[in-house]
């Protein structure tokens, strides 16, 4: 009798042990927004979010076809990336769309049109769990850049002529007087809380772990500016 009693405890362990195990496998397919939380803030922040913009920008730059059939404007804000600006058939938007995934490493996340996860989830998820030493051992430098802190991506890119550069050089000038006009009202502290984006009569607010506050005015502030044009908060808290 002692030796069953024995046996079955011996058997509830490794079923406990087993069930942990399917727990922890599950965390790992699991992947959600907490692991890829980008904490990056000041001149790290700004440095990755310019390292990124340099990468997918150049990329655009290269490929012939949309250099001449295209304007795309792309911004990053810690976790989220805004793609902005004109392609002329919604082939080549297609095409930019892909582009700048492939080179972001990521892709869609089903059932969201706006959310992204990396391209390699599984391998990202372990490697943010801090779990599996022994199978991070393994991973080379090119998985590590792929693991991609981005988790939002906004498309707002139309179907339409691109800009010419007049029109491109007035965005610009535009996208600057705004964001001074924000810092001198003291609506926010510095440039980098916000991504302004001018595209036209559209303008582009990127903004990530803002509070609602700061989202209100800051929305509130540029639409009274600019009450002919299009105002397009992308703010998350």
């Amino acid at each position: 009798m002692k030796s069953f009693s024995v046996i079955l405890v011996r058997l509830l362990f490794c079923a406990l042990c087993f069930s942990l195990s399917a727990a922890n496998a599950f965390e790992l397919s699991d992947i959600t927004d907490s692991l890829f939380v980008d904490r990056a803030t000041g001149v790290e922040g700004q440095l990755k979010d310019a390292e990124f913009e340099f990468k997918v920008n150049s990329a655009l730059l290269l490929d012939v076809k949309l250099r001449k059939n295209t304007h795309i404007l792309v911004f990053r804000n810690r976790n989220s990336v805004l793609i902005a600006g004109q392609a002329v058939t919604q082939a080549l938007k297609d095409r930019v769309l892909q582009l700048v995934l492939d080179k972001a490493h990521l892709k869609w996340r089903q059932g969201d049109v706006n959310h992204v996860e990396p391209s390699n989830a599984q391998v990202c998820g372990e490697k943010a769990s801090k779990m599996a030493a022994n199978e991070r051992r393994r991973f080379n430098l090119k998985t590590a850049e792929e693991c991609s802190t981005v988790n939002r991506f906004y498309n707002e890119v139309r179907v339409a002529p691109p800009r010419s550069e007049i029109e491109k050089s007035d965005d610009e000038l535009r996208r600057a007087i705004i964001l001074n006009k924000l810092l001198r009202a003291s609506v926010i502290q510095s440039a980098g809380v916000i991504k302004v984006v001018v595209s036209g009569s559209h303008i582009y607010l990127l903004g990530d772990q803002l509070s609602q506050v700061v989202a209100d005015n800051v929305t509130a502030f540029v639409e009274a500016l600019s009450q002919t044009d299009t105002v397009v908060p992308l703010f998350r808290f």
